[in-house]
């Protein structure tokens, strides 16, 4: 990801990488720098110098790990003669890291490098001299947290204890949610189970329309992937000219198991055909395949 203006570039050697320059640039982007470290910062495709200079050219701070594989390539040299030329400006500071080498090489190496106070990694690890940078470069993220609190950034602790308290909030809200489509709880209540009242249990109803009664479950989410069809249902014509302008009922008598946990009320119409439609609007709605106005307006027509 591209940061456009980062806190910090980080110059270093690729073999350094594994055992010091990445546990440092992710202990910094925990504690809250926005840091340019190429592993981060460039993706497939991008130019490496184009993406390195514009990265040394929008960086407050140039982060210099010198090491005896940093002194030996050439690449790492233009880097750091970058680096330098934007401190003559002003516009940067370059803060040296020492890792493996004396002061003598540094000086050897580059003179006005070994001039500057360094971190020394014969004497702090990666998180140590995250926050020893932190410092120089992020002073109000420094002073706003007590120094165990910032080990805990820098070493990743609160983001995997943050992580861990996110994952059981959200274990927590699964027994308020549909474990279909997530639809909310709409109601939870007690209510009996028989008709003498004699036992009572929990009735859950969401707002998908899935629906547990004691824990089993009695209507179904129509995001179930075993939905029942319309064909699950063999289909009951009663005429009577009893039942006056309504004479022809329509009853769905379910034949699989999951389609008697989705029971369709019964439709009537003038005409068998009529009653026909009714019921499948009433097999529609109840799968979430239609709304309740169109439903509605399949039951008056």
């Amino acid at each position: 990801m591209v940061i456009d203006k980062p806190d910090v570039f980080i110059s270093h050697a690729s073999p350094d990488k594994a055992t010091f320059v990445r546990p440092l640039a992710e202990a910094l982007r925990g504690l809250g720098v926005a840091v340019w470290y190429d592993e981060f910062s460039m993706e497939l495709g991008d130019s490496i110098s184009q993406m390195i200079d514009r990265g040394i050219a929008t960086s407050r701070f140039g982060i210099v790990v010198v090491s005896p594989a940093f002194i030996s390539r050439n690449w790492t040299q233009h880097e750091l003669r970058s680096l330098v030329s934007r401190e003559v400006d002003q516009d940067i500071r370059i803060i040296p890291v020492w890792h493996g080498v004396t002061k003598k090489q540094v000086s050897d190496f580059s003179p006005s490098l070994a001039d500057k106070l360094a971190v020394d990694t014969s004497q702090v690890d990666a998180m140590q001299a995250a926050i020893q940078i932190l410092r120089a470069v992020r002073p109000d993220l420094y002073s706003a947290h007590p120094r165990a609190e910032l080990e805990r950034l820098a070493n990743g602790t609160a983001i995997a204890e943050l992580q861990a308290e996110i994952e059981s909030l959200e274990t927590e809200l699964e027994e308020y949610r549909c474990p279909y489509c997530g639809a909310a709880l709409s109601m939870r209540a007690d209510a009996p189970m028989d008709d003498e009242q004699k036992h009572w249990d929990v009735v859950e109803v969401f707002d998908c329309g899935f629906r547990r009664f004691g824990g089993s479950v009695d209507r179904l989410c129509p995001h179930d992937p075993n939905f029942p069809r319309f064909e699950d249902y063999e289909i009951v014509v009663l005429s009577s000219h009893l039942l006056g302008r309504d004479a022809f009922t329509v009853r769905a008598m379910p034949r699989t198991e999951m389609a008697r946990k989705l029971r369709l009320e019964a439709a009537s119409a003038p005409t068998e055909e009529q009653a026909r439609r009714r019921l499948e609007a009433n097999y529609r709605y109840a799968a979430g395949k239609i709304s309740n106005a169109e439903w509605f307006n399949a039951k008056a027509g």
